[in-house]
């Protein structure tokens, strides 16, 4: 064991243990970069991939990112793909954290990833550390070939308030039936975040799919209105002129709908 990941290790089993604390644990690291910064970056990269008995890699990290140190950035990067999805959770915020157009590429980048934790945090980071993330996570929706990495996107705007569910809701109208569907099937799961006020714009959308004859749109939007329940009321017209839509998956799910919703009255 080299002198300086002996040194390191001692110290985090300190912070773990609570007789350090983790800014006491930055002037060290701090320190060790100053006297050889190449060793201290590759044991400090080395330990977050095989940390020390009972110290947890997201410690590590969350040390480093306190050092307010340039020189590491690169592990915060590539921390970014760690298997925890803390330490990629934390990687992302950092990176928003510094607000820099660097930072923002390497996140929009990562949007890419196969681990679906690892796109999470991106998308997350995005649209909560930077005022253009939610048009970022729209682009993204909208080019993107994959229907997983396009929900990951479709699911972060969702849990981002109203900015974000404004813009979720305009895709609706884009006329990209990949993306439509996206939206629709990330909305089925998460309808109570639904104002009084989106209602219009989901049925606005399944007419317009209906008229273009997008059946998978019009499947996955019948079943957001389905799963609106209660809150669909006074929209069964719209379900209902699927009835006798040619495809028959259409008219079982048209009727489902209008269960789901009359089931809502009374709730």
């Amino acid at each position: 064991m080299s002198s300086i990941r002996e040194k390191l290790t001692n110290m985090f089993s300190k912070v773990m243990a609570g007789t350090v604390t983790r800014e006491e644990g930055t002037m060290l690291i701090n320190h060790l970069a100053k006297e050889d910064l190449a060793e201290t970056v590759s044991e400090l990269s080395y330990l977050i991939e095989t940390p020390p008995p009972g110290v947890f890699s997201k410690t590590i990290l969350h040390t480093i990112a306190l050092s307010r140190n340039k020189a590491f950035h690169n592990i915060i990067v590539a921390s970014l793909d760690h298997k925890s999805e803390d330490v990629s959770i934390l990687a992302a915020q950092e990176l928003a954290r510094l607000k820099t157009s660097e930072a923002r590429e390497v996140l929009v980048e990562h949007l890419m990833s196969e681990a679906y934790h690892v796109r999470k945090a991106s998308a997350t980071a995005l649209v909560q550390g930077f005022p253009e993330g939610a048009e970022m996570l729209k682009k993204h929706i909208l080019t993107h070939s994959e229907p997983f990495f396009r929900l990951t996107s479709a699911q972060a705007l969702i849990k981002a308030g109203k900015k974000g569910m404004e813009t979720l809701l305009s895709i609706l109208g884009s006329g990209n039936d990949g993306a439509i569907v996206s939206i629709a099937e990330a909305l089925v799961a998460s309808c109570n975040e639904l104002g009084s006020e989106d209602i219009p714009k989901i049925f606005d959308a399944l007419m317009t799919a209906g008229d273009r004859k997008d059946t998978q749109a019009i499947l996955e939007l019948l079943k957001v209105a389905g799963a609106l329940k209660g809150k669909a009321r006074g929209f069964e017209g719209y379900v209902m002129a699927f009835e006798d839509y040619p495809a028959a998956p259409v008219r079982t799910e048209a009727q489902n709908a209008l269960k789901q919703i009359r089931a809502g009255w009374s709730l």
